[in-house]
């Protein structure tokens, strides 16, 4: 069904920003946490919260990468 393509085609290009925009917004919070010492991660309410959220970005782009490989 040629029709659809078009369709794949835009939401296969969005899904790559999305993985870009994800992976982007891992990496700063990674280097936040980066930037602090373990201790100061481990008992710092927004740190914790920041270590959380990247954690969360993480199992999403895993996700992502198993599911579609070639958004590497």
């Amino acid at each position: 069904m040629e029709q659809y393509q078009p369709l794949i085609g835009v939401i296969l290009e969005k899904l790559d920003q999305t993985y870009k925009d994800l992976q982007f917004n891992y990496n700063g919070l990674d280097g936040i946490i980066k930037g602090h010492s373990e201790h100061e991660v481990r008992n710092t309410p927004e740190l914790i919260t920041i270590t959380e959220l990247r954690d969360s970005y993480l199992e999403l782009l895993q996700v992502m990468e198993k599911r579609f490989p070639g958004l590497k």
